[in-house]
């Protein structure tokens, strides 16, 4: 397998440094560097004792966290434009910038009066030297440097390494740099304007804030020459490089594919290309080298990636991705099934290797019950507090109720890529696997006095302290339909366990660490409700997936409209993110709760449909949803209207939730979701759950639903008692009436 490479050309904020750095990179290598910052000399000097700043008055405002941000603004997927608020001290300012060709234009504007100068910085080729003309002109490593409102420094100056062009105090600047004719050519693609995902009535906003927490924590990683877009830039600063955690960046995919699909993919060829060097995805991998040797986490990878290309799939692509995927699945069995019983549990190997920095963290990085649960994904929940561990399998001795429900849904994913990849006698066996742990987790891991899936411990109790991961079974469709409604209807919407006005707490609410609210003791998380949405919506739950989805929308919104912060955790009790410090304030997987909430317009559900439609959602819509190489627009009022590419594609007169057959045919790439598609009949091999012919439509009364499609290629509609509907013919729609 070839090494994963990225090269991309252009400007964006690539430095992982601060969001001030603009960084134009071709083909991968950096070109030039510019940072804006902010001088005041209106600082007094530092009181005695004296250090070596002592001397300096005022002070440059030049290495900006997220703490100094104010607003997050639009920023494209992987480039410009970009908007951000930010303060310097007590003064706010604002930043745009723009490419168009290669050019560069970045104007930093004060937002009140003050005697604080804006400055621009050229951070990079270090070394080299401007040729200054003029005082708003000059010639730095190729590139034309314009000044407009600022000037390269004269008669004041700033004690400062890098060349500076200097504003008048409190006045906007703008700098723009266009490479000089015959140096670094521009890429050879176009670069197309981006359609930003959009959102309307109930989802007013909710698109555009969960992708800003995306699209500012986009980096790039020079060492290893990968793109991804880790969970905070903050958080990279810290530890001194790109740093790629695991299932928040297969996640991460998931959620941005519906508008960047590019940007997901790089992602989940950066967070797989570890498994060419370890076997495995680690928990942490960074740009500096360090990985987690000995543990992984969440097997998530599989099911993230064919839920993004289900609907149509790349099959040069997953033909490169599947070897590893398959490479990372048999680690499972090989390393983490210690008990015996065709189950498995958390672990850390005893592979030798040292990372002094995390020392204060834990206190050996490998081979202990710490760093088991940290495979988990669940660094400090409260399911693990009475969980031993057990040197000679090198896992805790507890069968995890999440850990085999992810490798049953590991199974079937690989089963349905094997499948499109002609892979049959691979596909048999990944369903076979998946039935056996199927078996294996309905027979050991539910608790039937109870009515629940939980942990069991190696001595054969079962685990009273319950959390979201008892609903995991149901996202791989492990779950008996009698067992997945008792659970719902006793546990998830039962308020003193895990229903409420904040959903879902990640530990039940009697448990006695709900109150803790520390980290997964008690608090809510993106991605624990959004797993629970995915298996509620398999179940056909959809009443109840969409109530999780205002509420988790509800939470999201109101955090993102009193501070701007898309957060890494919520408190269950008030909703509030900043309550805590250990709740990152730009973290891109509180983004989930925005997608639940946009999956309730529109969605691909991996077993097999194009979902459309809602019935209890409120109003709303959302635009340029991207499924493929199509866009889609939702509009949810008194009905359901549905647009491909600005072409009317469905049209129903009542609320409903419309379920359309997605094709899965050997060596196919798929079509255009949404198109009727030839029947399964003779195409041979298994298919997915739910994967055939006809249109499902659950509606609450009578109704008119119009396909504007081929005539001939029209389907037959099952109504959700069974019934069946067939097509009216007129001119170029078929019309069904129920």
């Amino acid at each position: 397998m070839r090494p994963v490479r990225h090269r991309p050309t252009g400007w964006n904020t690539w430095d992982f440094r601060g969001f001030n750095r603009l960084v134009y990179l071709h083909r991968g290598r950096t070109v030039i560097a510019i940072r804006f910052a902010v001088w005041d000399e209106t600082v007094p000097a530092r009181a005695a004792p004296p250090d070596p700043e002592h001397r300096k008055i005022g002070r440059l405002y030049d290495e900006f966290r997220w703490e100094d941000v104010t607003r997050l603004g639009p920023h494209a997927p992987l480039g410009l434009p970009a908007r951000l608020e930010f303060k310097a001290g007590d003064v706010c300012y604002v930043m745009d910038a723009t490419e168009r060709g290669g050019t560069l234009r970045l104007t930093v504007t004060p937002l009140a009066k003050s005697r604080q100068r804006v400055m621009f910085l050229l951070s990079a080729p270090v070394g080299e030297t401007p040729v200054v003309p003029s005082a708003t002109r000059a010639t730095f490593a190729g590139w034309r440097v314009q000044l407009a409102g600022a000037a390269w420094p004269r008669d004041y100056f700033v004690n400062v390494a890098e060349p500076y062009a200097l504003a008048a105090a409190g006045q906007p600047a703008t700098v723009t740099l266009r490479r000089v004719r015959g140096q670094q050519p521009a890429s050879r693609r176009a670069k197309k304007t981006p359609v930003p995902l959009l959102g309307q009535g109930a989802l007013a906003e909710a698109p555009q804030a969960m992708m800003t927490a995306v699209t500012w924590n986009t980096l790039y990683d020079t060492r290893r020459q990968l793109v991804s877009t880790p969970v905070s830039r903050d958080w990279c600063q810290d530890w001194r490089g790109v740093l790629v955690f695991c299932w928040d960046t297969f996640l991460l995919g998931a959620m941005t594919a519906c508008a960047a699909p590019e940007l997901a993919r790089l992602n989940f060829e950066t967070v797989s290309a570890a498994i060419d060097e370890l076997g495995f995805v680690p928990n942490y991998y960074m740009a500096h080298g360090a990985a987690s040797r000995d543990r992984s986490m969440p097997p998530l990878g599989s099911y993230m990636i064919w839920k993004t290309l289900r609907a149509a799939p790349d099959r040069a692509w997953l033909s490169g991705m599947y070897p590893r995927l398959v490479r990372w699945h048999s680690f499972w069995m090989k390393r983490r099934a210690g008990h015996g019983n065709g189950l498995l549990a958390w672990g850390s190997d005893n592979v030798a290797y040292e990372f002094p920095q995390i020392v204060p963290y834990n206190g050996q990085p490998q081979f202990t019950r710490q760093a088991a649960i940290y495979e988990s994904g669940l660094d400090n929940s409260p399911l693990f507090d009475d969980a031993a561990f057990n040197e000679r399998s090198a896992t805790l001795e507890l069968d995890d109720i999440a850990l085999n429900s992810f490798y049953a849904l590991d199974c079937e994913s690989l089963a349905g890529i094997a499948e499109l990849l002609g892979r049959r006698a691979d596909a048999a066996r990944f369903r076979r696997a998946h039935r056996r742990m199927a078996a294996r987790i309905n027979e050991l891991l539910w608790d039937e006095e109870h009515g629940i899936y939980c942990n069991r411990h190696w001595d054969g109790r079962l685990s009273r302290r319950w959390a979201p991961t008892s609903f995991f079974p149901l996202i791989a469709g492990v779950a008996p339909p009698a067992r997945a409604a008792r659970m719902v209807r006793d546990h998830l919407l039962n308020p003193n366990e895990f229903w409420g006005e904040f959903v879902i707490p990640s530990i039940a609410r009697h448990d006695p660490a709900y109150k803790d609210n520390d980290y997964w003791r008690g608090r809510i998380w993106g991605p624990l409700n959004f797993l629970v949405a995915e298996g509620l919506r398999r179940y056909r739950f959809d009443a109840e997936a969409a109530q999780l989805a205002c509420k988790s929308l509800s939470l999201f919104m109101r955090n993102w409209r009193s501070d701007g912060g898309v957060y890494e955790n919520y408190n269950a009790e008030t909703g509030q993110g900043g309550d805590v410090w250990n709740a990152a304030r730009l973290y891109h997987w509180g983004g989930l709760l925005a997608f639940i909430a946009i999956q309730e317009l529109i969605d691909v559900e991996p077993a097999g449909f194009l979902r459309v439609g809602s019935i209890d959602f409120p109003s709303a819509a959302v635009r340029n949803v991207r499924i493929g190489n199509d866009l889609y627009d939702v509009v949810l009022a008194a009905g359901v209207h549905v647009r491909r590419n600005g072409r009317r594609l469905l049209d129903s007169t009542t609320r409903a939730i419309i379920r359309i057959p997605l094709p899965l045919r050997e060596g196919v790439g798929g079509g255009s979701p949404g198109t009727p598609l030839p029947s399964r009949k003779g195409l041979g091999g298994g298919s997915q759950r739910g994967s055939h012919d006809a249109v499902e439509i659950t509606a609450p009364g009578a109704g008119e639903l119009r396909w504007h499609c081929e005539p001939r290629r029209a389907r037959l509609l099952r109504l959700a008692d069974g019934l069946t509907c067939q097509p009216v013919i007129h001119g170029r729609s078929a019309i069904y009436r129920w």
